[in-house]
């Protein structure tokens, strides 16, 4: 049976606030973790600054539950229960949408008192609304679907369904109305969603008058098939566990890369195959390595440094024919980056010429670059061993 590919989740997003130059009253944040991408979007009550505050509170506190290992729905219940306790007083309110997008496409998105999701293809268009029932005074809507490959999902705050209230429609555009534009654009020889909540983003703002309205944010999601970056640096702390970390790293699916003269050696050593070393002539980037059936070979701290260093960058300002170059340009290009960290002392590190050139350790430089991958919304799993 063939294996089943890792689906990533894109994220886009368009939004404004109601007024140019105010905070937006419409927060959204993504959460990735190796089983799901979770999606947030928060509509604090009002507009401007208070507004922000509660959006911005709403969103932070759901990421933050989901990363200590809350589940989905005791995440969405325990907002729920905060939200119904400051219904109606000066506290912090605001509404929300949560989707959870599976790495195999299962999908279930939770609603507090907002518009339904939008599921689209390149052939359809369907509102998601299975199940809508009332808790306390709020509105709270689950649906569940599968998101299949280049198929894709459309969450907005009520400033998108609410536009033109009154004035072109007596209830607003509302979700049937966002739904029938989508359709009229179909069918699309590919899904492009970021266009598409560009498109409806600006429709919403169009129905309201000048300088009037509410904040509007559309945040789309479209899945594909992922890139995985297998990335192996540092030796083991027991050799006994040698051969079985290097063999579980190699028959990993994805492309395979190793970080450091010790690493590219034991690896050499557990396949067989011999380690070549590739001149790069540069006078501040070590050398790189050729071994048969690893994509790229690097040499380690000081490449590792170096990379941390380019990521902020530019690509297109790389230095040419470099590792460093390479290695940071296959870092940006994952979706998924799967770092098998050994955890075996580095001696070579104590050395004062490392201190001197301000050069952070293995396991430091290591620990920035899974963070700036992260910020950069890629999604980093580290073994250790």
């Amino acid at each position: 049976m063939a294996k089943q590919f890792y689906i990533h989740t894109d994220v886009f997003a368009a939004q404004t606030s109601k007024r140019p130059g105010q905070p937006c009253g419409d927060q959204w944040g993504v959460h990735r973790d190796r089983q799901a991408t979770t999606i947030v979007l928060s509509d604090g009550l009002g507009s401007g600054i208070k507004a922000h505050i509660a959006a911005t509170m709403c969103v932070a506190r759901i990421k933050a539950m989901l990363e200590a290992g809350s589940s989905l729905r005791e995440t969405f219940n325990a907002l729920t229960r905060t939200m119904d306790k400051a219904w109606g007083t000066s506290e912090p309110f605001a509404v929300f949408t949560v989707a959870r997008i599976l790495n195999n496409g299962q999908t279930t998105v939770l609603s507090y008192e907002m518009p339904p999701p939008i599921f689209i293809n390149r052939v359809s268009v369907q509102l998601l609304n299975k199940h809508v029932y009332t808790r306390n005074k709020a509105i709270i809507t689950e649906s569940v679907c599968s998101i299949g490959k280049d198929e894709g999902l459309l969450i907005m705050s009520d400033g998108i369904t609410q536009a033109g209230i009154g004035r072109l429609f007596p209830l607003g555009w509302e979700s049937d109305g966002v739904k029938r534009f989508l359709q009229a654009k179909l069918p699309l020889k590919k899904l492009d969603v970021e266009m598409l909540a560009i498109d409806v983003h600006a429709q919403a703002r169009a129905y309201w008058p000048a300088a009037t309205g509410d904040d509007c944010t559309v945040v789309a999601m479209v899945n594909r098939r992922g890139i995985i970056v297998n990335w192996l640096s540092g030796p083991p702390i027991n050799k006994v566990d040698d051969e079985n970390w290097v063999k579980a790293f190699l028959n990993t699916p994805g492309i395979h890369v190793v970080s450091g003269g010790t690493t590219a050696n034991l690896v050499s050593r557990i396949t067989g195959n011999p380690l070549q070393v590739i001149d790069t002539y540069s006078a501040i980037t070590p050398p790189a390595y050729e071994l048969p059936d690893i994509e790229m070979v690097t040499e380690g701290v000081v490449t590792l440094n170096q990379v941390f260093n380019l990521l902020d960058e530019d690509p297109d300002a790389y230095p040419e024919n470099s590792p460093v170059s390479d290695l940071a340009w296959q870092l940006r290009m994952a979706d998924r980056i799967n770092l098998w960290q050994g955890m075996a002392e580095n001696k070579g590190e104590s050395f004062i010429a490392f201190k001197q050139q301000g050069l952070m350790s293995r396991s430091k430089v290591l620990t920035a670059i899974s963070e700036r991958l992260r910020q950069m919304g890629k999604l980093v799993v580290c073994q250790n061993c």
